[in-house]
């Protein structure tokens, strides 16, 4: 397992530009949507949020 911080890169719906999370991912060397996409939802952002959960939307940094 890997575990990645990530950034987004603009508004999300909620979640603002600049907010910074961690995903743990299986995959390398970027994680994987759905691991993404449980965190947000783990972080309690809506829905609109949750439709970015593409590693493209943000700035990837392996931890």
């Amino acid at each position: 397992m890997a575990v990645y911080k990530l950034k987004a890169k603009n508004n999300y719906g909620d979640m603002p530009k600049g907010y910074e999370f961690q995903v743990v991912s299986a995959t390398i060397p970027i994680p994987d949507v759905n691991d993404i996409e449980k965190e947000i939802i783990r972080l309690g952002f809506s829905e609109q949020a949750q439709s970015y959960k593409s590693s493209g939307n943000f700035e990837v940094i392996k931890g």
